[in-house]
């Protein structure tokens, strides 16, 4: 698999299989193992930025269950134009992953 740098992947659109716009990357979960970083999921939307900042949307409008980013696990994201994003599914398919 080529190596992606992640500053080429902050705030790009990211569209479904259909061309529907999903939202954009606010948030790459990765893990170490050894001396390499592996990356298990992308946060979309704008409550993968707030999540960043360790700010629940719930917290900001005032209610008790605020939205989620939607996670979109590793496998799920084309990455072969790194500028170009796209998912490899649906989004009522990836909706119905998780």
């Amino acid at each position: 698999m080529p190596m992606v740098h992640v500053e080429l992947l902050n705030a790009r659109r990211v569209h479904d299989a259909n061309g529907k716009f999903v939202g954009r990357i606010g948030a790459i979960i990765a893990h170490r193992r050894g001396h390499d970083y592996f990356v298990e999921e992308y946060h979309l939307g704008p409550a993968a930025w707030l999540e960043q900042l360790g700010i629940s949307t719930a917290r900001i409008i005032g209610w008790r269950h605020g939205y989620e980013p939607l996670k979109v696990p590793w496998q799920q994201l084309d990455l072969s134009d790194p500028h170009q994003p796209k998912l490899r599914c649906t989004l009522e398919e990836l909706k119905k992953m998780q």
